[in-house]
């Protein structure tokens, strides 16, 4: 047990009041508040739900094509400009601040390309290193 004089006590409690407008807690898909509830009423949801989600609700959700919807086949082609609009859309809803935003001039700034070779990674990485400009935290003895 500890005793917290008036003043500690304050300054203890203060530390865990989130800042004005700020939400906690966000929940998107399944759990957001516009869908809870209505899972049933999802046939898209159903289709695509985990057997363990299927069997704890109720099976008589209504049959997709009642409602003129169709769910994407699994095999279906999405445009890279697609998955740019899309990454450029949910970066900011993840972590809270748009990374396509220039910190220095608050100017908008555009993907162009996603580098996924390793050793093009590399490259960069090492030319960043030499120029003196290598990523916070990043450890130059990776690249070896």
């Amino acid at each position: 047990m500890h005793l917290f004089d008036a003043l500690e006590f304050l300054a203890e409690l203060t530390q865990h009041i989130p800042p004005t407008r700020v939400q906690l807690i966000r929940r998107y898909g399944l759990y957001s508040s516009r869908t809870k509830g209505r899972w049933p009423k999802m046939p898209h949801v159903a289709a695509r739900a985990p057997q363990g989600w299927r069997a704890s609700h109720s099976s008589d959700t209504a049959n997709h094509e009642d409602l003129g919807f169709e769910p994407l086949d699994d095999g279906e082609e999405v445009t890279v400009n697609d998955r740019k609009r899309a990454l450029a859309r949910l970066l900011p809803k993840v972590y809270e601040i748009d990374p396509l935003v220039c910190p220095k001039c608050r100017w908008a700034m555009k993907i162009i390309a996603v580098i996924q070779d390793p050793g093009e990674i590399r490259d960069i990485l090492a030319h960043l290193v030499k120029a003196g400009r290598a990523p916070p935290g990043f450890d130059p003895a990776l690249l070896n």
